[in-house]
């Protein structure tokens, strides 16, 4: 490709749409700054009143993530979970592997690593995946923030310790006044924040700031659980069933149920109407009662000094001065849908834009390949990788699944996807030992586990060993295509069976992973040592990632994770033979989801040689270059990361407005 530059300068340019480059836009122009936002999908169809995308959704037969945003035509390329029944992607590979790169012989019974898929993806759109998030919006607490006080061994999660810690640059302290300024900008419902999660904050006679909204309201299956769980006085120790941990000390740990915050209107606010419970935050609010970016981006388009924003421009990599020190802008490809061909195609020459400061704001994999396909002279690392940590230490939550038929109804299917919690297990002494996690009480059935039920994706169940074929088995999968298909239910019968979809409960407990170096991106590379493209020529990422850690730190947290919500459905009275508990034999691959929540590939630190960027996300290599987003997490806790990522972006966005004063006096010294 030829390189085509342009005139075109900008104070600042932002890489990516999603919810930190949204409120980085929004706050910049807002102080005057000439904002460019490049972001490497399109627009969704009917971007504001969502019409269209519903019918779209309605109508997909997949009902996947990318559905309401009429696929291929609208998103760049990005990782597709799976195939899709609906006629977009159907030729592309599942579990990300049309984007994400694997080497022949990754996850298969040859691999000498014994390495497994990266199950998490994105959104590659306007707005980003703020479009199909659930909403949640959890702070990490004080103790997430200074994990190496619990005494990690961390010689086994890194070839260098000397150059590496689990401690967070900065406090929960220094970051709670912008928790809360994010929590308004993004109008967030929920109940005080749990204080026995806030210990520290009460030894300093201070108690975590409470949330703008109220909470939503907690659904009957949340009311019924919280129940039961008050008339047992339901305790758990925090040993680990046949398991010896040498040194874990015992602990009494009471599971209560509090209800979730969420970034979902529990009032009308702004022109946007409160939450109605259509219980498809995943793949779309149809409503807009949850946030999501297009809100700021809407806003830093209209003010009177609007952001510009270009869209379906994929950025390829970032232009350096000649010694290296400082970004002068980035180069991005335009493209366009080529319905004949039915793929992208570039739709004009490489495109140069310039700006005083550059903000890298796409996510966890976009991130780090843009900084390694940047030249740097006199390098070979890429650009910000002096500490040769770009790319590493890629974290997710992995999802540890149960689920059970109950001996009532529940009615799920009511209100967000999860309005309530069994939070308990989010700290404790246990975690030197394993991770920390949470449980969230689903209210949308099994839709989002295994059996997919009631609707489901398969008939090809039979062979699985939960399948029994007898009526006293029909309980599992629960599906209309096993009920009608494999037993040739009909009528009255096929109505009674199907009712019972009203007893479902899912039990979905997230854990935080461990930073270990061996988990990764890179630029992608066949066996011959060829570069591995997309649509565009662009070099995708090759993913190296193992649930597991050298630790057993998710392992035995997976066991702990089985015990408590096993002890969940035997205080709802529930036969073991009605539970599915996905347990995990030693020796044996982990049974595990992904969360979506990309984390760790431009870690912040203390100085240049543990980290990427530091506590105001600023590059320590390029001091106008910002990294915004869950890749800057040293460590994963067990909240979602959204709170996190608009606490840092704002937080980041004062840096920015120190960094471009500081760059102007510069500029005016030289002049004089």
């Amino acid at each position: 490709m030829s390189l085509n530059p342009t005139t075109e300068h900008f104070d600042v340019i932002i890489v990516g749409s999603g919810v930190a480059g949204a409120l980085a836009a929004d706050r910049l122009v807002k102080k005057g700054k000439n904002v460019c936002i490049i972001e490497a999908g399109g627009y969704a169809t009917d971007e504001r009143n969502r019409d269209r995308m519903l019918d779209y959704y309605v109508g997909s037969p997949s009902k996947a993530t990318d559905a309401p945003f009429c696929g291929d035509e609208v998103l760049a390329e990005q990782p597709n979970p799976r195939r899709s029944p609906d006629g977009l992607n159907i030729e592309k590979l599942p579990d990300g592997a049309n984007y994400y790169y694997y080497p022949p012989d990754y996850a298969t019974p040859n691999d000498p690593q014994k390495r497994d898929k990266f199950l998490s993806y994105y959104e590659r759109v306007v707005g980003g995946s703020t479009w199909h998030w659930q909403g949640i919006y959890v702070r990490m607490i004080p103790s997430d923030f200074t994990m190496s006080d619990f005494g990690i061994d961390t010689s086994k999660l890194t070839s260098d310790p000397s150059n590496f810690s689990l401690n967070w640059p900065l406090l929960y302290s220094e970051l709670e006044p912008d928790y809360v300024a994010a929590e308004q900008e993004l109008g967030v419902s929920g109940d005080p924040p749990n204080e026995r999660l806030y210990r520290s904050q009460r030894r300093d006679r201070k108690r975590p700031q409470p949330y703008p909204m109220p909470s939503l309201v907690p659904s009957y299956l949340d009311r019924k659980i919280t129940q039961a769980l008050r008339q047992k006085r339901l305790t758990v120790s925090s040993e680990i069933p046949k398991v010896q941990v040498q040194g874990l000390s015992h602990e009494d740990i009471a599971l209560n149920v509090t209800t979730v915050p969420h970034a979902i209107l529990s009032h009308d606010k702004d022109g946007r109407q409160a939450c109605d419970g259509r219980t498809s935050c995943v793949p779309l609010c149809p409503t807009g009662a949850r946030y999501d970016a297009t809100i700021h981006l809407w806003r830093a388009r209209q003010n009177h000094n609007p952001a510009k924003l270009i869209t379906q421009a994929v950025v390829k990599n970032l232009k350096l001065d000649d010694d290296g020190r400082r970004v002068l802008g980035v180069n991005y490809q335009k493209w366009r849908w080529d319905d004949q061909k039915r793929t992208r195609v570039a739709d004009g020459d490489l495109v140069y834009a310039s700006a005083d400061i550059v903000v890298l704001a796409a996510n966890g994999i976009e991130n780090p390949m843009i900084l390694l396909r940047t030249a740097v002279p006199g390098k070979t690392t890429g650009a910000a990788n002096s500490s040769g940590m770009v790319g590493k230490y890629l974290m997710d939550h992995p999802i540890k699944q149960s689920y059970a038929v109950a001996n009532e109804d529940l009615f799920p299917f009511r209100g967000p996807q999860t309005t309530s919690q069994i939070e308990d297990f989010r700290d404790g002494k246990f975690r030197k030992h394993y991770s920390a996690f949470k449980i969230s009480l689903k209210n949308d059935g099994w839709m989002t586990n295994a059996a997919g039920a009631p609707r489901g994706s398969t008939a090809n169940v039979t062979g699985n060993p939960l399948y029994k074929p007898g009526e006293d088995g029909d309980w599992w999968p629960g599906t209309i295509l096993d009920l009608v298909t494999n037993r040739k239910y009909s009528g009255a019968k096929l109505r009674e069976k199907l009712v019972r979809s009203m007893r479902h409960i899912t039990l979905n407990a997230a854990c935080e992973q461990l930073p270990v170096e061996t988990n990764y991106v890179v630029l992608a590379k066949d066996p011959q040592g060829n570069d591995v493209t997309d649509e565009l020529g662009i070099i995708r990422p090759q993913i190296n990632y193992k649930v597991d850690d050298p630790l057993g730190y998710v392992r035995n947290s997976f066991k702990k994770i089985v015990d408590v919500h096993a002890k969940v459905f035997e205080a709802l009275a529930i036969k073991p033979q009605f539970q599915v508990l996905q347990s995990d034999n030693d020796g044996q691959p982990l049974n595990y989801g992904g969360s979506g929540h990309i984390m760790g590939t431009t870690r912040m630190g203390t100085t240049a040689k543990n980290s990427v960027v530091n506590k105001d996300c600023q590059s320590w290599d390029h001091d106008n270059l910002f990294i915004l987003g869950s890749s800057v997490f040293p460590t994963s806790s067990t909240a979602n990361p959204t709170s996190t990522v608009a606490a840092l972006s704002i937080r980041a966005v004062r840096a920015i407005l120190r960094q471009m004063t500081e760059q102007g006096t510069l500029t005016a010294k030289r002049t004089t």
